[in-house]
């Protein structure tokens, strides 16, 4: 264990940081614990009645209420319910230094909290790295994606597309995420937490300037791995500032009386690791057929310009240009303006059938893979072509990597 001097400033600090740190770990887990959720459930679902309340009858804030954490981490919920654990957190310290003032030091109770943020911040970026290894959370630009122009883009979007881009990136920033492994043993901390450290600020950064509203938790990621390094400021200073020569002390760790005391800590530790791990593969199986499921292929599937008639038609508005069909039960229409519309056609494969703008048209695929509706009517017959284009030929999808550049090519 490694020994310093507690004056009164740190050992209030540590009260403050246990009391808020677990708190915020219990409250806002994300899913980084393995089972964690049975655990945390009473205290969440307290949360959920006692947040609203609060930001009703104290803060006098009306939001809807019926919003908790949702894809978005950054709800008024969430906030408030930060605000509450940092007042919960103050009223904690002071009722704690009262009581144990004469206390010299906190090291066991350093040690374990220790422990639990670096099982937190590692648990938390070994899932965000897997699932990037599989390129399933920023996913590659689709065909509706690709007829996007910038305007449209939100700040989330665009960043999500520029990651999502390159499955190469992908799997780089997956492999420095599951780095944060290093902190999961006592030798490897200030390692692991001087690369958690810088992965998160650049998730933090992403994430605040792209407005993706994951700001609390990346932020909480950012300080929780700089926690992890304030025993080791001074030589990492020393060493990296100054060029001097330093010895880093590990964590040590406190001796149970009974060995089997000790065993069953170990036999723990491997049990939660291997639950973490049993639980990130199969994790990653269902997210792969989630994505399958949700995000099945159109029986259609193309990018289509819809050819200019001067017949009479009824069926399509002459103002329609093009239409995406990317998955199954959706599309997306641009009219000669390119402004958007969705739709949502019902397409029969076996039949050769496609309900469209409340028509039903007979379909046909032609050998260069351009579909021909036809609708009958009593007196006529309406015929709509439409022209498959070659998401190959867009820029962002035909321009490989190149070793070797003449000029630039930015486009």
């Amino acid at each position: 264990m490694m020994n310093y001097y507690w004056n009164l400033p740190t050992k209030i600090g540590f009260r403050f940081s246990f009391i808020f740190i677990l708190s915020f770990i219990l409250i806002m887990n994300n899913g980084a614990f393995p089972l964690f959720n049975y655990i945390n459930k009473p205290f969440v679902q307290l949360m959920h009645g006692f947040t609203p309340w609060f930001a009703n009858n104290v803060l006098y804030y009306s939001y809807d209420y019926s919003i908790f954490t949702n894809g978005s981490g950054d709800t008024s919920y969430d906030w408030i319910t930060l605000l509450i654990l940092f007042l919960w957190a103050v009223i904690g310290t002071i009722i704690w230094s009262i009581a144990d003032r004469n206390r010299k030091s906190y090291h066991t109770s350093y040690y374990w909290l220790s422990t639990f943020i670096r099982y937190y911040i590692a648990f938390m970026l070994i899932n965000y790295g897997v699932i990037k290894l599989g390129h399933t959370q920023m996913l590659p630009p689709g065909l509706d994606r690709l007829m996007q122009p910038l305007g449209e883009f939100s700040p989330m979007g665009l960043a999500w597309t520029y990651f999502g881009y390159s499955k190469g990136y992908n799997i780089f920033v997956g492999i420095m995420e599951i780095l944060a492994g290093l902190l999961l043993f006592r030798k490897t901390v200030v390692l692991g937490a001087l690369i958690t450290m810088a992965i998160s600020i650049n998730i933090m950064t992403a994430n605040y300037f792209f407005d993706v509203p994951v700001k609390m938790i990346s932020t909480a990621l950012f300080l929780l791995s700089l926690f992890l390094l304030l025993p080791h400021i001074k030589p990492l200073f020393n060493f990296l500032i100054l060029g001097k020569s330093v010895q880093l002390k590990a964590l040590g760790k406190p001796k149970f009386t009974k060995p089997w005391q000790n065993k069953m800590l170990f036999v723990l530790k491997i049990a939660v690791v291997t639950i973490f791990l049993v639980q990130q593969i199969s994790g990653l199986l269902n997210r792969q057929k989630l994505i399958e499921l949700y995000s099945k292929k159109s029986p259609l599937y193309g990018i289509y310009l819809i050819e200019r008639s001067n017949d009479i038609r009824t069926t399509i508005p002459k103002d329609w240009a093009s239409i995406v069909f990317e998955y199954e039960g959706h599309a997306t229409i641009r009219d000669m303006y390119y402004k958007k519309k969705r739709v949502s056609p019902a397409i029969d494969s076996t039949k050769n059938k496609i309900s469209l703008n409340n028509y039903t048209f007979d379909y046909s695929v032609l050998e260069n893979g351009d579909v021909l509706l036809t609708k009958t009517f009593s007196d006529r017959t309406e015929e709509v072509k439409l022209i498959k284009q070659n998401p190959d030929e867009f820029e962002l999808m035909k321009r490989e990597f190149n070793w070797i550049q003449e000029y630039p090519h930015n486009r």
